[in-house]
């Protein structure tokens, strides 16, 4: 059956907002998008009037660890180093047992769609998320996170297993860190994605104590991470950007998380590779860690997404928050592109422009709607991103998940 939502404003795929627009969606895709009176109509059509809603595409969070749920707000003490916290939260983590991990994803996937997330981007050292999240209503796009180079064959023969998985959107595989693998463990992956079209990412830059290791050999993260194996970065002692660019084990189009310590020149040369740069945050500033460039990344046209890590206490997984404390830090850059951020440009590093990221004929039909109080002549988008909006309608390939 034929379905056209009404709504008094929709955010269209040329940045503007639609007074009193109509959708018109089929089986999933979005048929058509405009003036009320401007949609083509059908005899069999549902109506369904979602009154003074925005209706916007559903968001896409470019980077979550839904594994993580059960140790969600293990906060690191403010004279805590970050490698001994993070020693703290892999021990932590080891002694869940699947089904607390299981159903900790179920969880925390559920708590995604509601805040208006409608496609996860999920890190996964278990794999667990790939069955999970099949049964749940939620695009998916699973990452293996290789964090042992022992362990790369077994990661590739298991993302291959999952091929066919209800949901899932993409499969890719992740080397967790630089520090993770080799060279030649590296290239192997990148040698992978390219011959199997899937994607490629990585954790980079992440920490002071990240880049101590990098360019000196030493400190608590280093001598942490070569207490039971050796240091496979080599004898270079240069940041772990430039050691990444230098070796080219950054490939076109990759995604790359956090890129915190970075120099202007390097952002230049991850312009150039057309990366994709996802920050999360409210986390980085949770854990002390200096604040990504981004106007610098901006200027240099570095391609933005953003994603909210796994950390996060309970109800703090929203996009919405993540927007609304960037626009508190970057007041200057306009709503318009930051909703980009997780619309179009993740789309765009996900390889699916042309199935998700706005609300256009021929596009999967992932549509949020959120309530906000608003007043006329306010710039509505900017209104919205420093308010507190109630996420009342989440459609996802065409099924009504939320309608309040």
């Amino acid at each position: 059956m034929n379905t056209v939502y009404f709504a008094k404003y929709i955010y269209m795929d040329n940045g503007e907002i639609l007074l009193n627009g109509a959708v018109s969606v089929r089986n999933g895709i979005i048929e058509d998008a405009g003036p009320r009176g401007k949609i083509k109509r059908v005899r069999d059509e549902r109506i369904v009037n979602l009154g003074d809603m925005l209706l916007l595409p559903g968001f896409i969070n470019m980077h979550t660890h839904l594994e993580e749920g059960p140790i969600r707000g293990f906060t690191k003490d403010g004279g805590e180093s970050f490698t001994a916290w993070n020693n703290k939260r892999y021990s932590r983590m080891r002694q869940l047992t699947e089904e607390q991990i299981c159903k900790s994803i179920k969880l925390s996937a559920r708590e995604h769609v509601s805040q208006g997330t409608t496609t996860i981007v999920d890190f996964s050292r278990t794999g667990f998320s790939a069955s999970v999240l099949a049964d749940e209503p939620v695009r998916a796009v699973i990452i293996k996170d290789v964090v042992y180079e022992r362990f790369l064959e077994h990661g590739i023969a298991q993302i291959e297993s999952w091929s066919g998985e209800k949901n899932a959107l993409k499969y890719g595989i992740a080397p967790h860190a630089l520090y993770s693998l080799s060279v030649r463990g590296h290239r192997r992956l990148i040698e992978h994605g390219y011959k199997n079209e899937r994607l490629w990412a990585c954790h980079l830059a992440e920490s002071s104590e990240e880049l101590q290791a990098f360019c000196e050999h030493s400190g608590d993260f280093f001598f942490s991470l070569t207490r039971n194996r050796p240091w496979l970065a080599g004898d270079e002692k240069i940041g772990s950007v430039h050691y990444a660019l230098r070796h080219n084990l950054i490939p076109s189009y990759g995604i790359l998380i956090h890129c915190n310590y970075i120099n202007s020149y390097e952002l230049a040369l991850l312009a150039a590779k057309r990366a994709f740069v996802t920050l999360c945050f409210r986390y980085s500033k949770e854990m002390g860690h200096k604040s990504f460039p981004l106007e610098a990344a901006n200027r240099r046209g570095v391609q933005i997404c953003l994603g909210t890590e796994g950390m996060m206490p309970p109800g703090e997984l929203s996009l919405f928050d993540e927007l609304f404390h960037l626009k508190q830090a970057y007041p200057h850059i306009s709503a318009s592109e930051m909703i980009r951020w997780v619309t179009k440009n993740p789309a765009a590093a996900l390889r699916v422009s042309d199935k998700l990221g706005s609300i256009s004929p021929g596009k999967y039909a992932d549509i949020i709607g959120a309530r906000f109080p608003y007043r006329d002549g306010d710039d509505i988008l900017e209104t919205l991103l420093m308010s507190d909006p109630d996420v009342a309608f989440v459609l996802i390939d065409g099924k009504e998940v939320i309608v309040s």
